[in-house]
């Protein structure tokens, strides 16, 4: 797997609990970029105008947004799926992504050395990609 992709994935998992508060601050910059005045409230004569308009079909069109929507539901699905059937899995996915536990803690927690820690982290990447591509996440 390629570098980017796989930096790519893992921002995924590493921001899953900042998902929503990532997404507000994409709408919030999209909409603080855009000049509202009395005038704004109509579409402009050019089309590169700043408008209301052109401000909604910014925040609808916003690909980082869609990607993050998108993420949010393959990865809240398959963290149902590895919480029934993998419970050590999604301990370590949960452990390592969602708290931000060192390997020692992980260690500590769930008896995994170093090397399995990276290898179980390969899977991890590996699987979620192959879902995020699935679901037409841009960039994978």
């Amino acid at each position: 797997m390629k570098e980017n992709v796989y930096k790519k994935t893992e921002y995924y998992l590493y921001n899953f609990k900042r998902i929503d508060e990532i997404i507000e601050e994409i709408r919030e910059s999209i909409i603080d970029s855009v000049n509202i005045s009395g005038s704004a409230w109509l579409k402009g004569k050019s089309f590169n105008s700043n408008t209301l308009e052109n401000q909604a079909i910014k925040l609808a069109d916003s690909k980082k947004i869609n990607n993050l929507n998108k993420a949010k539901v393959v990865i809240n699905h398959y963290l149902k799926i590895f919480k029934e059937r993998n419970p050590k899995r999604y301990n370590f996915i949960k452990l390592k992504y969602f708290e931000k536990a060192t390997p020692l803690e992980i260690k500590k927690i769930l008896k995994y050395d170093e090397k399995q820690q990276n290898d179980i982290a390969e899977m991890v990447v590996s699987f979620f990609y192959k879902q995020f591509k699935k679901a037409g996440i841009g960039g994978m």
